[in-house]
């Protein structure tokens, strides 16, 4: 069973779901799970203050999720904090999980490292996510932003190797740091192990707990491997484990998101946004 690791702002905190039974590590997890909402920071961290890429988001005031800023005006996430979802859902999919996206103008992007004394950067102005209504396999969205976020410098994704098996990720989030302690804090966890790779996920160790949901897996050089979605029923101790999507495996949906901007006209007065140039018909491209 999988349960989203969103908090709800209790006050202001983020909740997620996470599944119950840690998969083998050398096997994929079962064929069949039910996913459950419930509340889920990183476990065994420390305070992360050097990461101001890791953004939290504030789900109109409903909920939480951690996420990475990716561009300027892009943010990566998990699609569950930005969708309306079931209650519960099983794996593999055999009926709609998703039924549209929440306003875009709704959801705040803090930057800092205590959501209670963060800054709102930016809002919401459109959501990307895979074309399926379904999370499983498939929890990954992208926010494009109503602005530029200004002195922050995006993190890189990781289109190639994929993560692998064995390999050593730091995980970030604002999520609860324990089972029974508080969220709503940016903390980091280095050292944390993948234990298995699918087509379009990955499992880890104990790691993250409820908040984290929508946070990135960093490799040693920085760049975003994957986006938390889901963990087990417990945080802490052996049991404990949690769900990555792979961002190796979306790299046409975070084009999309990233190159929104593109084809916009430009010149005579018209700027384009940060990671794009005007080119001579007057377009806003891509900058090489």
């Amino acid at each position: 069973m999988r349960l989203i690791l969103m908090t709800a702002l209790v006050p202001c905190l983020i909740s997620s779901t996470a599944c119950s039974g840690p998969p083998p590590t050398d096997e994929p997890p079962d064929d069949e799970y039910t996913v459950e909402q419930q509340e889920e920071p990183v476990v065994g961290g420390k305070p992360d203050k050097a990461d101001p890429a890791v953004v939290a988001l504030d789900l109109g005031g409903e909920g939480l999720c951690s996420g990475t800023l990716i561009g300027a005006r892009t943010v990566l996430t998990a699609r569950h904090c930005v969708s309306y979802t079931t209650g519960s859902y099983g794996c593999p999919a055999d009926e709609p999980q998703t039924f549209g996206e929440r306003p875009p103008g709704s959801i705040r992007v803090l930057a800092g490292y205590d959501i209670r004394t963060a800054s709102v950067v930016a809002r919401g102005l459109r959501i990307v996510v895979p074309p399926e209504p379904v999370l499983c396999e498939q929890d990954i969205a992208l926010v494009v932003l109503d602005r530029n976020v200004s002195g922050i410098t995006p993190l890189a994704v990781r289109r190639n190797p994929p993560p692998a098996y064995g390999e050593l990720l730091r995980v970030v989030g604002y999520g609860k740091r324990g089972d029974h302690k508080s969220a709503g804090k940016k903390y980091t966890r280095p050292g944390v192990q993948v234990t298995w790779v699918g087509a379009s996920e990955f499992t880890v160790g104990e790691a993250i707990c409820n908040g984290d949901s929508g946070g990135p897996a960093l490799d040693r050089n920085g760049a975003v491997v994957g986006v938390v979605s889901a963990g087990g029923d417990t945080c802490e101790g052996a049991d404990a484990w949690g769900l990555y999507t792979r961002v190796d495996a979306f790299g046409a949906l975070i084009d999309q998101a990233l190159n929104v901007d593109a084809g916009r006209p430009c010149g005579s007065g018209k700027r384009c946004p940060n990671g794009f140039h005007c080119s001579p018909q007057r377009v806003c491209v891509p900058a090489s």
